[in-house]
């Protein structure tokens, strides 16, 4: 069989001699651009096949194409190993190793159709896209592809993996759905969504992220565990550095759980806190750096071996600071702030309750050492046995 090269679809050829009156003209391509653009000029060339057999039925070019297929279509290459071509509708089938590469991106999967008329790609089995500009990767079973939007929609298993030049962490996000606006750079995932980067696992019903701002937004009951930390509230924001986790906002009915490593093992010490909204920092060690709270903050601290003695603070904004070690090491309160702390000194032990416009509360070692008020200050320290 005759090897063909270049052979040009671009569509039907107009009637010739006939006349359309200007305004109906003037109202088509009113028409036209407002309808989803077809890249414009594009035509649908086959470059090389080993084998090309044509059959004419029902008013429909076919060729069936078999061994070394290759297409071009603007700037795109399609590859594979077998196709049937539908040269009137402009639609191709494709078989068995199946790429397409535009600049940076790669497009490989089992089976594809590819209609030029909607610029729809539609493919099944082992779909896999990665782009190595933007060092993103996306994989499934069953994906369509709009070229002239760059958009494109997975089931069947979907995954999303970021990958880092400067770490072997990657960011990884799974869901039941997963569609991706590549001229934005921004996927939405549905349903039993996960997210997973270094110690990070969060989970939530319906996340987007960006690939060039690193910003995950997470909805529907958000929750994220950070090591051995936990939060959750109604909406959570995450920003990604270049290695790792930079920071978490949290909005609505928020609570944090920090779980403090200062006791060795020996015990193990825990802080819960709760506010209308929390911001959480990372440092670059990847440890907790600070923690504020706005709106209705409270902190419970409390030991393992002895939860009865809760240490409690609450005010309208609270900032919590942690150390190098990642544990707290101090706790400042401003607006109706009141706190009790059970304090241990040389001299004995005793319970600190205070109240003042700000409170200022030193940690050492796990446990609060010193402490101080400031504006409209109250405070009162009675022996523990008291």
């Amino acid at each position: 069989m005759k090897r063909f090269s270049e052979i040009t679809f671009s569509g039907k050829t107009p009637l010739l001699g006939v006349v359309v009156p200007v305004v109906l003209w003037c109202l088509i391509s009113i028409s036209a651009a407002e309808m989803p653009s077809e890249k414009k000029n594009a035509a649908l060339i086959l470059r090389s096949a080993n084998s090309n057999e044509n059959s004419y039925s029902g008013g429909e070019f076919i060729s069936v194409l078999r061994g070394n297929v290759v297409f071009l279509y603007d700037d795109i290459t399609i590859r594979s190993d077998e196709a049937t071509w539908w040269r009137s509708a402009g639609r191709v089938y494709f078989r068995n190793n199946i790429h397409i590469s535009q600049k940076s991106q790669l497009l490989t999967c089992d089976r594809m159709e590819f209609t030029k008329q909607t610029n729809r790609i539609d493919a099944n089995g082992h779909f896999h896209y990665r782009d190595t500009a933007q060092l993103t990767e996306l994989t499934g079973n069953k994906a369509t592809y709009r070229l002239d939007t760059k958009f494109f929609t997975l089931t069947g298993a979907p995954r999303l993996v970021r990958f880092d030049t400067t770490s072997a962490e990657t960011l990884t996000i799974v869901g039941r759905k997963v569609t991706y606006a590549d001229s934005i750079k921004e996927a939405t995932v549905y349903d039993s969504v996960v997210i997973t980067k270094g110690p990070l696992v969060s989970h939530c019903g319906r996340a987007v992220y960006n690939t060039e701002s690193s910003i995950a937004l997470l909805r529907i009951d958000p929750r994220v565990t950070y090591d051995i930390h936990e939060i959750v509230g109604d909406s959570i924001d995450l920003q990604f550095g270049k290695e790792a986790l930079e920071g978490a906002s949290i909005y609505g009915s928020a609570h944090g759980v920090y779980i403090d490593t200062a006791q060795k093992g020996k015990d193990t010490a825990f802080t819960h806190v709760w506010g209308d909204s929390l911001y959480m920092s990372i440092s670059d060690s990847g440890y907790l750096d600070s923690l504020w709270v706005v709106g209705k903050a409270v902190s419970k601290y409390f030991a393992a071996s002895s939860a009865d003695m809760v240490n409690q603070a609450n005010g309208k904004v609270m900032l919590m600071s942690f150390g190098k070690d990642g544990n707290v090491n101090r706790v400042k309160l401003w607006g109706n702030a009141r706190s009790t702390y059970f304090i241990e000194e040389n001299d004995g032990r005793g319970v600190n309750e205070a109240s003042g416009d700000s409170i200022t509360v030193v940690f050492s070692k796990g446990k609060a050492s010193f402490l101080n008020l400031a504006g409209s200050a109250r405070g009162v320290f009675f022996p523990r046995d008291m």
